[in-house]
């Protein structure tokens, strides 16, 4: 087993157990589907001059917005540092704005522009459209099927973020 460490997170290239068969069979779907559905790259995604971790910046603020470097640096997985390089170069071309934090004058903030948002809202609109015009294709059966079964693993998911952000909220409570 591989170990990963960084910025006080430890990953692992192997699961904590096994997969069970039928768990295995849904990774092995999932990961086809995405495969079918990913779309030849659209020429607009060519264009954005961004680098992955740019790209994954750019992502990571487009879903929590206001965020400390910190929060950013532990989306990317890197060092504060190297976070902090990824965004001074987004608030170069203008896709992220930065402030030192008032409450903390050691920490700073960031979050996407207006030019930011739009341009995350771009690429996701591709994304999504190509995908609607492939899933179009679907029967109504095919379609209404693969609903509901997806249905099912976000209620299956949904559950275990609860008991995660429980068991999380546990570990906060200090003991007496």
């Amino acid at each position: 087993m591989r170990e990963r460490t960084g910025d006080d997170v430890t990953t692992s290239d192997e699961p904590s157990r096994p997969a069970n068969p039928a768990t295995q069979r849904l990774i092995e779907d999932l990961e086809v589907i995405f495969r079918l559905l990913r779309p030849a790259i659209a020429d607009d995604w060519f264009t954005v001059d961004l680098t992955m971790p740019q790209l994954r910046a750019l992502f990571a603020l487009r879903r929590h917005g206001d965020c400390r470097m910190g929060i950013v640096a532990g989306q990317l997985g890197t060092s504060l540092s190297t976070a902090t390089g990824v965004i001074d170069r987004l608030v170069e071309r203008g896709l992220v704005e930065r402030w030192q934090d008032p409450d903390d004058r050691r920490s700073n903030v960031c979050r996407l522009t207006s030019d930011g948002v739009d341009l995350a809202e771009r690429l996701l609109n591709l994304r999504r459209r190509a995908w609607e015009e492939r899933l179009n294709e679907l029967t109504s059966d095919e379609a209404d099927g693969a609903q509901q079964g997806l249905a099912t693993l976000l209620e299956g998911l949904k559950r275990l973020q609860e008991a995660d952000a429980a068991e999380e909220n546990r570990s906060e409570v200090p003991a007496r």
